[in-house]
């Protein structure tokens, strides 16, 4: 009888002592960092956008793009919406590289790299027969640590809340600056 209970207490020990040497790895390794945009795992002392990639899977399970359409070069408002960006701040911005453009009418989002400026994701909306950029909703830069999709999403979002949730929501980031 007393092996028994001294063999269950070992195994009790023995069980405590891998437990604490578990956690104590596991915290030696991980650690969450905040920051002004966000929090962040901590691997090794590399970042990782956990609550982003999150955020990506929800919007790819909840997010219905039916009524989005992506633009083709040859479509007259994909046209119409490229001179305008061109036009924006020249000459930087007449050298222009469309990554995708997405439409929901009236709204067109479209996303570029040039050759001397940062990738930007452009907001513009129609008006009759004029197309106008959203000026306070033109996110410009990268998003490294943090996954692009849902970083530039709620920036957008946050700066242009009339627009249709289901054209920001089907925004996928095709640019190589954003993967």
């Amino acid at each position: 009888m007393k092996k028994i209970e001294a063999s269950t207490k070992n195994r009790h020990v023995f069980v405590m002592v891998l437990f604490m040497v578990l956690a104590a790895v596991i915290f030696e390794h991980l650690a969450w960092k905040r920051t002004e945009n966000g929090s962040l795992l901590v691997v090794d002392e590399k970042e990782f956008d956990v609550l982003g990639e999150l955020s990506e899977k929800w919007n790819s399970l909840t997010t219905s793009c039916t009524k989005v359409v992506q633009l083709e070069p040859e479509n007259g408002i994909y046209k119409f919406a490229v001179e305008k960006i061109k036009a924006y701040s020249p000459p930087q911005s007449r050298m222009t590289h469309v990554a995708s453009a997405w439409t929901l009418d009236p709204w067109i989002l479209v996303e570029l790299e040039f050759d001397d400026l940062l990738p930007a994701v452009v907001l513009l909306k129609r008006t009759d027969q004029s197309i106008s950029i959203v000026e306070h909703a033109v996110w410009s830069g990268y998003t490294l640590p943090w996954k692009a999709a849902p970083f530039i999403r709620a920036y957008i979002t946050s700066k242009a809340p009339e627009m249709p949730q289901e054209l920001i929501n089907c925004f996928q980031p095709h640019a190589a600056s954003f993967q």
